[in-house]
């Protein structure tokens, strides 16, 4: 069995919930519980994850046949920066991770472009700092919803920095509060999200 304390055996990191999961070389999977404020270990010991039995062999189970989840990813950038806000579209599996449909802005605050993707793993991030399920039940309609309103939702600019009153943070709760006229999302969570804002650095 591969030693999780080996950092070349890791080969998948997803934390959730006051606690970190990894999956090792060998296929095995662990946990360690961490501290929620600092995000660091409150112990070096990590528990063994068991993995649920095999399915049936005529279970035809598929990552699109999994509920799919829409979430505000929080990533660290460099120190002193503002952390980077996307919303996330997948099919979970058993870890939380896979690849899923991103919508972002990113570039200098004065003028941030669109750079929304296909087929990226944002949970699997190693700069993943936190998340935030908006919807785990979106469906077909709602996710061409978000598609719509993402791609029309203008990113920020600024004709200086010392005029940038908005990042990526602000386009994601712009972005949400179109989300909560249309239903995909509660209100409620566009408060809490405006909670976790970083200062904007001029």
């Amino acid at each position: 069995m591969a030693n999780p304390k080996d950092p070349d055996n890791i080969i998948n990191r997803v934390i959730r919930n006051g606690r970190e999961y990894i999956e090792t070389s060998d296929g095995s999977s662990w946990t360690r519980r961490l501290d929620r404020a600092t995000g660091q270990p409150l112990t070096d010991k990590w528990s063994a994850v068991e993995k649920p039995p095999p399915p049936p062999e005529d279970d035809q189970t598929t990552p699109e046949s999994r509920p799919r989840y829409l979430t505000v990813v929080a990533e660290h950038q460099a120190e002193g920066e503002a952390k980077h806000w996307s919303l996330f579209a997948h099919h979970p599996n058993d870890m939380g991770t896979g690849a899923g449909r991103v919508w972002q802005v990113t570039g200098d605050a004065e003028l941030m472009r669109f750079n929304h993707a296909e087929g990226v793993d944002k949970m699997g991030s190693p700069d993943l700092a936190w998340f935030q399920v908006l919807n785990n039940e979106l469906s077909e309609e709602q996710f061409k919803r978000v598609d719509m309103i993402a791609s029309e939702e203008k990113a920020p600019s600024a004709p200086n920095r010392a005029a940038v009153t908005e990042n990526c943070q602000g386009w994601v709760l712009r972005v949400l509060g179109r989300l909560v006229k249309e239903g995909i999302v509660e209100e409620r969570m566009v408060g809490i999200l405006r909670g976790y804002m970083d200062a904007i650095r001029r």
